[in-house]
């Protein structure tokens, strides 16, 4: 009985270290082109670089407010097509909410960028964080004139 008990002990305390331990991979935005770049929280201005001499504009959409925090998404068009997406905020102010963010994000960007629309499908269990996502990229899509 005492043996079981210091089985017991031991292998929680090594699940609460590994759990401790445990730092999820930071999220990266995608272009269409395939490069990546890290993702973090920007402050919730909204900037609009204006088009190049080649076609291309940065354009951020409003912050959409959800239950669990901001979304901020932020297209770059190139000839009027989306060529890149970043998330500018998203829910990360718990470990559940910055869980659910590392795994939804990849999926709307990749979705944003397929559709190139406001019309994504969004991530089953990200429902809030998918519905902020649609507002902010009507939004930014919106000021974009597309």
């Amino acid at each position: 009985m005492f043996r079981r008990i210091i089985i017991l002990i031991t292998g929680t305390i090594a699940g609460v270290a590994a759990v401790v331990a445990y730092h999820p991979p930071q999220l990266r935005a995608v272009s269409a082109i395939g490069t990546a770049a890290p993702l973090t929280t920007a402050p919730s201005t909204t900037s609009t670089k204006a088009p190049s001499s080649t076609g291309s504009a940065v354009v951020a959409g409003d912050t959409a407010q959800t239950q669990w925090g901001p979304v901020q998404v932020e297209i770059t068009l190139t000839a009027g097509k989306i060529t890149a997406v970043r998330a500018l905020q998203f829910p990360n102010s718990d470990r559940r909410s910055q869980s659910i963010s590392q795994q939804a994000i990849p999926y709307l960007i990749q979705q944003t960028l397929t559709t190139s629309s406001a019309n994504v499908v969004g991530v089953s269990g990200a429902s809030y964080t998918s519905d902020g996502w649609r507002r902010s990229l009507a939004s930014a899509r919106s000021k974009a004139g597309i």
